[in-house]
């Protein structure tokens, strides 16, 4: 009998034994199957062992543990990842509340295709909550693609903007076409989409977004895109990694193609480095190039380098023409210069009227040297 209660005795701590360190529940077997995964950098698997920490579940509750494990998964673009941390910061219901970094997972989960992020994103815009300035167009937008997810409380939002804000309907409308025919391959729409990025009027500024657009834009030739391009490559910040010799590939390849900005950033780069006449000459033809489409900054830069014999003879009236062009067109050093030459008599006949005309929209542009003579003129 002793020996039979002995055996019980035994088997039941054996059974013990096996049930606390050998058994494991299914629970248990998927946590450790999601663990493995995770480790070799699967982000679902990621995503689930968060989740599984997060819920206490197979595991003792570790919120450490699954906010760690979310913002791996988030890192290699795990959209619902994002979602959850964005929920978790903003809340801070068990984490350390964090405005700045909900709302930066937030947009993450939302760029990703997350309906559930696009939805909360499109309602803050909306109503400007947790420190985000209101965006009627950006909100509309956000909520126009949870909607097309299905997301019934986007499409309800959304009938309500529709209703009550059509203007701001029609604009995300407008945007949501753009991307659809970018991503179709549009070159066009391409180059508008990199815009819409860049500009943050209706889609939320995003410089990444906008070189990808542009990139597949200028690969087509399109002159504008390879201008923004060798922009993006000169920075010393920005969405690409600065190389100075695409920069110039692409701005040379946009200048060539007749893009009136980079024929004037062009020639601005010539005229910088110059050291002789010839370089002089290069940089004023592409000045002229420029000017010949109304750009602004060309005309004055002419007008400086014809006023000053620079890479030319100095010929005061293509000078005077260039400024006059410039001024016309609203550019306010150039105003500057024709309201001087009409108060010295430089170029053109002697005028105070015109020349205070000249001098008054100078100073109302923001040119500081034309209020100093006006009160010149006027004392």
């Amino acid at each position: 009998m002793k020996t039979f209660l002995k055996l019980v005795v035994v088997l039941a701590i054996l059974a013990t034994v096996f049930y606390l360190f050998v058994y494991k529940t299914p629970q248990r077997r998927a946590f450790d199957q999601a663990l493995a995964a995770a480790q070799q950098g699967n982000s679902e698997a990621q995503l689930k062992v968060g989740q599984m920490y997060l819920a206490g579940q197979a595991v003792p509750a570790d919120v450490q543990a699954a906010q760690e494990w979310y913002v791996k998964a988030a890192a290699q673009g795990n959209a619902t990842a994002a979602y959850e941390l964005a929920q978790m910061y903003l809340s801070g219901e068990k984490i350390t509340r964090d405005v700045e970094a909900g709302l930066a997972y937030l947009k993450m989960a939302a760029e990703k295709g997350n309906a559930s992020a696009q939805y909360m994103l499109g309602r803050l815009y909306q109503t400007g909550a947790e420190n985000l300035e209101p965006h009627a167009a950006q909100g509309a937008f956000w909520l126009m693609k949870a909607a097309a997810q299905g997301d019934a409380d986007a499409q309800n939002a959304l009938r309500d903007v529709q209703t009550n804000q059509p203007q701001v309907y029609e604009q995300a409308t407008q945007a949501q076409q753009i991307l659809t025919q970018a991503d179709a391959g549009d070159v066009q729409a391409q180059l508008a989409a990199g815009q819409l990025f860049l500009d943050g009027n209706i889609v939320a500024k995003n410089t990444d977004m906008a070189a990808r657009y542009l990139e597949k834009a200028a690969q087509a030739g399109i002159p504008q895109a390879l201008y923004e391009m060798s922009v993006f490559y000169a920075a010393d910040e920005g969405p690409l990694p600065k190389d100075e010799a695409k920069a110039a590939d692409y701005l040379n390849k946009a200048a060539e193609a007749g893009y009136a900005p980079a024929q004037y950033a062009l020639g601005n780069q010539i005229y910088q480095a110059a050291q002789t006449p010839e370089d002089y000459a290069k940089a004023l033809a592409w000045f002229d190039k420029a000017g010949k489409q109304n750009n602004t900054e060309a005309l004055y830069m002419s007008g400086i380098m014809y006023m000053q014999g620079q890479g030319t003879p100095v010929t005061v009236p293509l000078a005077i023409a260039a400024f006059k062009q410039a001024a016309e067109l609203g550019h306010a050093n150039a105003q500057y210069v024709v309201g001087q030459s009409y108060w010295r008599g430089i170029g053109l006949p002697k005028s105070k009227e015109k020349a205070v005309q000249w001098l008054e929209l100078a100073k109302q542009n923001g040119n500081p040297q034309a209020e100093a003579l006006l009160a010149e003129i006027n004392g």
